[in-house]
């Protein structure tokens, strides 16, 4: 298609007149706002095509894209090479909103790519005002200046207004002004300098391989017919670009746009709510849940049976006693929650019982359901009870048998043929419990791929540990020996000091250990050495459910340091981001911990498999340098609590 050339000064005063007839038609047909379908732009950001919007996204929803970019409009190249971006998006907070982009370029004849994954930007927006009647949204939207290569970094403030343009039309107008100036870090990838050393502030246009992105005015139009189709025109502060987009499924876009009227550029996006609690997961099933109904025909010492066909299914060791309280343990969920909610629709009373969940035998808490979630302490005369009671050797207290299927999972960024490198393992554990709050996990580990490092993959143990858990009075301990994740072997002990009430925790964390691996032949063991002793304190919001937490001390790699964390707890999962610095470099990155599909695969009287009830992973944007890196026990105190704070599961029963 032949190119028409026009003069930048005349597209601007063409495309912004458009803009201010298009809004002022529509504020007189209807000034009202509405939604639209939420598309996304070329980074993953609320937006059109290539421009970013200031639209409303509700708490907790998460969006992943993948957009794909012609040759002669893309990024990060002084060759012209089309490419892509994967891109995930989470509004952590009302109103704001982190997005994570990762670009790579494809590889042509003519210009051959040896980078697997290209730019990894970090992007913020904050909505500063909210979009009313009489006055558009505005959001501030910046990239962190950590970024070497800054062709995708977006400082931007935009407005954006919805209207009723028709009976079934609806319009979205967006106007902005992207900086001529960007931040980042001028050096190579090669150094580990600080991550926020070598900083710079430059015009766009002196930056090697500038493309000019969001540099000036840029705005936009969309309209949506019925919320399923929509027409796109924007100006990105270059060229004029148009485009149309679609809702496939309820959440589910596809678009596609022809960029300045030359090549064609398309993408798709996929979004859902972190804070929608499963059906599946509170339902006992329609059956089930008429036969559990406690009813004068049926004793309360029936329903909790252990041999009892829905408790023998979901939860394990489950006891009661004359002053109503249910004691329980279940293992099939990282969320407590369901498991509570479940119990309070077997029990026709429940606004006048207490519900103890148990791990590992021991009691976390006492919780009743009546208008609200109240949390109680155990008393010590249960506690007392409770522990004559589960002696359970060899699982005679109601446990079953436990086998769940685990993925480990480690990762660096490669070349271009093989732009991941992992050592991908999966594992059958299984847990004993020998004595109340002791526990033996062990397994064995099946490799799948290992291009990451030269350890064999041939089928070995899987971490085999002891764990003692104690819990009395705000007082948690966790304790561990045996060879453990991240391939370290010796001891480890946590404590906290965390009442479930209340939003602050204190912990500390010590470990000694060595480095073990299987080689052909046997097994290697280096000494027992390395010392870790990391002290946190961490505070939990009143609304929402985010914890900050500021850590520090001495790491497995001999580094000294700190690192802050702002974790975000959803209905079943758990996103967190971080930034550290310690004696061997800075760095920042994100984690997260989310349950995997679909539970319970094969449940006998006695056996269970399953899969695991979390699976955790972290990703650290500056690797090779051994920065605050830490081994995991199976789990880490901190995390276990979070999930049974009394503020967390109020707000999910509230929202019931």
């Amino acid at each position: 298609m032949k190119a028409v050339t026009i003069k930048v000064e005349e597209i601007k005063h063409r495309f912004f007149g458009l803009l201010i007839r298009v809004g002022i038609l529509s504020t007189l047909i209807l000034v009202t706002c509405s939604k639209v379908i939420a598309q996304s732009n070329i980074s993953g950001k609320p937006g059109l095509i290539y421009i970013p919007t200031a639209r409303y996204v509700p708490d907790g929803n998460m969006e992943i894209g993948l957009h794909f970019f012609p040759g002669n409009y893309g990024f990060n190249s002084d060759n012209q090479n089309p490419g892509r971006v994967l891109s995930l998006n989470l509004t952590v907070l009302p109103r704001f909103d982190i997005n994570i982009n990762v670009l790579q370029l494809f590889s042509t004849a003519a210009n051959p790519v040896k980078l697997g994954l290209g730019d990894r930007q970090l992007d913020f927006r904050y909505l500063i005002m909210k979009e009313s009647k009489s006055r558009p949204s505005l959001a501030f939207i910046t990239s962190t200046p950590t970024s070497i290569s800054p062709t995708l970094l977006t400082h931007a403030l935009v407005a954006t207004k919805h209207f009723n343009v028709a009976k079934q039309w609806e319009a979205e107008v967006t106007a902005g002004y992207g900086s001529p100036y960007h931040v980042y870090r001028k050096g190579s990838t090669l150094d580990n300098y600080g991550l926020f050393a070598n900083m710079a502030l430059e015009k766009k246009e002196d930056y090697a391989y500038h493309k000019r992105y969001l540099e000036g005015p840029f705005g936009g139009v969309s309209f949506t017919f019925r919320s399923k189709v929509g027409l796109m025109l924007e100006y990105d502060s270059q060229n004029i670009n148009a485009g149309v987009y679609v809702r496939a499924l309820k959440n589910w876009v596809i678009q596609a746009a022809v960029l300045n009227g030359e090549q064609i550029t398309f993408g798709s996006a996929y979004n859902f709510s972190l804070l929608k609690q499963s059906r599946r997961m509170l339902s006992l099933g329609k059956k089930q849940s008429q036969d559990n109904v406690q009813t004068p025909g049926k004793s309360e010492t029936d329903i909790i049976n252990p041999g009892y066909r829905k408790l023998r299914g979901n939860f394990e060791n489950v006891g009661t006693d004359s002053a109503g309280i249910i004691t329980y343990e279940q293992r099939l969920n990282r969320n407590p929650f369901p498991a509570l909610y479940q119990l309070k629709k077997l029990f026709a009373d429940s606004a006048n019982t207490n519900f103890v969940p148990l791990f590992q035998g021991i009691p976390i808490g006492q919780y009743k359901l009546g208008d609200k979630l109240e949390f109680s302490q155990v008393s010590d005369k249960m506690r007392e009870r409770l522990k004559q009671k589960n002696r359970f050797p060899l699982h005679r207290n109601g446990y079953s048998l436990d086998f769940w299927i685990q993925p480990y999972f480690n990762a660096n960024f490669g070349n271009y043929d093989k732009p991941i490198q992992s050592n991908t393992s999966v594992a059958l554990q299984s847990q004993i419990f020998l004595l109340p709050g002791m526990s033996l996990d062990f397994g064995i580990l099946f490799p799948i791929v290992n291009d990451l490092d030269n350890r064999p993959k041939k089928i070995r143990p899987a971490p085999v540990f002891l764990n003692q858990f104690y819990s009395i009075n705000h007082n948690h301990i966790s304790a561990s020996a045996g060879f453990f994740q991240n391939d370290q072997y010796g001891v480890n002990i946590q404590y906290r000091r965390a009442n479930l009430k209340r939003p602050w925790s204190f912990g500390v964390e010590a470990g000694l250990t060595g480095d073990y691996y299987y080689p052909n032949k046997g097994i290697y063991y280096g000494n027992m050495e390395k010392l870790l002793l990391v002290l946190d304190a961490a505070y939990l919001l009143s609304n929402p459910d985010i914890t900050f937490k500021v850590s520090g001390g001495r790491y497995l790699a001999g580094d000294t340091g700190v690192r802050l964390d702002m974790l975000r707890q959803f209905s079943n999962i758990e996103i967190g981001f971080y930034a550290m610095t310690t004696s061997n470099g800075s760095t920042i990155g994100f984690n997260f911990a989310i349950p995997l599909f679909p539970g319970k695969l094969l449940n006998g009287k006695h056996v269970r498999l399953r899969t695991a009830s979390e699976f955790p992973w972290e990703y650290n944007y500056t690797r090779g340098y051994r920065i605050g890196e830490r081994y995991r026990t199976g789990y880490q105190l901190d995390q276990k609590l979070r999930q049974y704070h009394s503020q967390y599961l109020n707000r999910q029963y509230q929202a019931k």
